[in-house]
């Protein structure tokens, strides 16, 4: 008796040190464990295998040279002994295979002969994930003892609640992307919104200011008359022009351009290594794109206002680096909306630039 408690105590010692081993890693956990098993029932191979459908998986073993198997050695699950243990949804446990009304006429047998087998069912969720298995080609010398049913519980019973961690860790951080993007997307549009693009944009103008000679613009777009519009076909069709027109701004610019619904009907672009005919192409297919959409009898139209920008050495002024590029980007914002206004009081469906020459990034200060 006291032999058998000195074994426990040894399994429940041992486990506890492998599962508080966080910092190491799942992958370090389970080999020790696998090790750990593999020595308290004196068996050769090891495996912890998921189950989905038809088709067994080996996530984690420790296997001698004689059987080559490692993770992601998949089979097909009827051919396994896991198969029958899933089906037990219980522990089982044969020292001679050969011997077992179980197993000895099992596929499994004839084709990989393992003589010693005991398993478990990890369940995750109320669901079959799959086993917990040893075994050995050479049959147990001895019968397995109620303490070696009880140490492949406990793993087990460590396993599963492992597998729930991780599931529900994975779970939270996609919610949290999932989070992070609506936080940012337009519901609409799907684009940027105008704090996820002034975000953006801070870094970009961060690293435009570093550059040397290089030119950017930024648009801000104003569709025309757009209140008449939600009056006239009602607050469905608007927003059905916002989101095409969204549709044609994104089909227009580089993978690497920036855009974003600004508010309403107002959209905000930022064109990188663009000069001043590469800005009047985009402005031009944009005006274009918005007119080809047909969405309504009359013909839809944009404004656009245009901050043209250029950078200069920054020796040239070097206390424009210790400004905030939050507040080039208000002063950017600025002079493009002056630039849209006076596009508007020249009779809509046209754009404007905020000066005759790119304006120095260095100058917003």
């Amino acid at each position: 008796m006291h032999t058998e408690y000195s074994e426990s105590e040894n399994v429940i010692r041992r486990l506890h040190e492998i599962t508080q081993s966080y910092d190491k890693g799942f992958d370090f956990q389970m080999h020790a464990l696998i090790q750990l098993g593999l020595e308290r029932f004196n068996l050769d191979i090891g495996i912890l295998a998921q189950v989905e459908g038809d088709t067994y998986t080996i996530r984690h073993c420790i296997c001698p040279e004689y059987m080559p198997l490692m993770p992601g050695n998949a089979f097909e699950f009827g051919m396994t002994y896991c198969a029958v243990t899933c089906e037990s949804n219980g522990v089982v446990a044969i020292e001679h295979v050969g011997n077992s009304d179980i197993l000895g006429s099992h596929p499994a047998y004839r084709h990989f002969g393992l003589e010693s087998y005991i398993a478990i069912p990890i369940h995750v969720g109320g669901v079959t994930w799959g086993t917990l298995n040893f075994s050995s080609p050479a049959p147990y010398p001895r019968a397995f003892k109620a303490i070696d049913i009880d140490s492949l519980q406990l793993m087990a019973s460590w396993i599963e609640v492992e597998l729930v961690r991780r599931m529900q860790e994975n779970q939270l951080r996609e919610l949290n992307v999932k989070l992070k993007e609506m936080a940012s997307i337009d519901p609409l549009t799907q684009l940027m919104n105008r704090h996820a693009f002034i975000d953006k944009l801070s870094r970009y103008v961060d690293h435009f200011r570093r550059s040397k000679q290089q030119e950017a613009a930024l648009l801000l777009i104003d569709i025309d008359s757009f209140k008449g519009l939600n009056d006239t076909y009602g607050h469905l069709l608007g927003d059905k022009v916002l989101v095409e027109f969204a549709k044609v701004i994104t089909a227009n610019l580089r993978s690497y351009d920036v855009v974003a619904r600004y508010g309403g009907e107002e959209f905000v672009i930022w064109l990188v290594d663009t000069d001043r005919a590469g800005i009047e192409v985009v402005c031009d297919r944009l005006m274009s794109g918005l007119d080809n959409l047909a969405l309504v009898d009359e013909k839809l139209t944009a404004s656009i206002g245009i901050c043209h920008l250029q950078t200069r050495p920054v020796a040239e002024n070097a206390l424009s680096q210790f400004v905030k590029p939050a507040q080039m980007i208000d002063a950017m914002v600025a002079r493009a909306g002056q630039a849209l206004c006076q596009a508007k009081a020249n009779g809509n469906a046209r754009y404007a630039f905020c000066n005759a020459e790119p304006v120095y990034l260095d100058t917003l200060s």
